[in-house]
């Protein structure tokens, strides 16, 4: 058990890598005090795509949308992650959303602490379609979201729900499940990582 987690996180590490190289950021560590937060956080947005698969009824012509609430430099960095590339074999749109009605058509939204009020209500809006929700929140996952973004001992870590995924009906790699800090609703066999390039 301990050499398959061990394993998981190499390849999730190697994948980070991989991102943050392409961008120019030198040796990914996800520690804030080598990268900015906001750019770690950005790079673990874009690479928890890769490893969960949305229902087979999204329209694969289309892009793969990344929608953030709030954070105009996430959203900076995403972009410039999402440049010429694809998740899903789709290429990537990212754009910065103000309400509900503005995420209609993403696969993924990450909503930043400053809507914390209404953390809740947006989670469950979402919550009812095939979406990703990411929060950047001290008890995200209660609210709902699939996976929660975390600062321990100053480095960007993360939690992940299945239960909430499962409803919003995703379904997330065993392999990103292992290395989370916490899985609320158990690890059981998920799919695959799905590729980005």
């Amino acid at each position: 058990m301990i050499r398959t987690r061990n394993a998981a996180q190499r390849r999730f590490a190697s994948g980070m890598a991989a991102v943050c190289l392409w961008v120019g950021w030198g040796v990914c560590c996800p520690a804030a005090e080598v990268h900015s937060e906001d750019s770690v956080k950005a790079a673990f947005i874009f690479r928890f795509a890769g490893y969960v698969e949305w229902p087979r009824e999204a329209d694969a012509s289309q892009p793969f949308t990344i929608a953030v609430m709030g954070s105009g430099d996430i959203v900076m960095r995403l972009q410039t992650l999402a440049l010429n590339r694809t998740l899903h074999n789709r290429p990537v749109k990212v754009r910065r959303v103000s309400g509900m009605r503005d995420v209609a058509d993403a696969q993924v939204l990450y909503i930043s602490p400053q809507h914390r009020a209404d953390l809740k209500n947006l989670v469950s809006t979402a919550g009812r379609k095939a979406i990703l929700v990411i929060t950047d929140e001290e008890q995200g996952l209660d609210s709902g979201s699939s996976i929660n973004l975390l600062m321990v001992d100053r480095r960007v870590r993360f939690e992940v729900s299945t239960e909430a995924a499962q409803r919003a009906g995703l379904a997330v790699s065993s392999e990103l499940l292992s290395v989370a800090t916490r899985v609320q609703g158990g690890r059981s066999p998920q799919p695959p990582p799905m590729s980005s390039r």
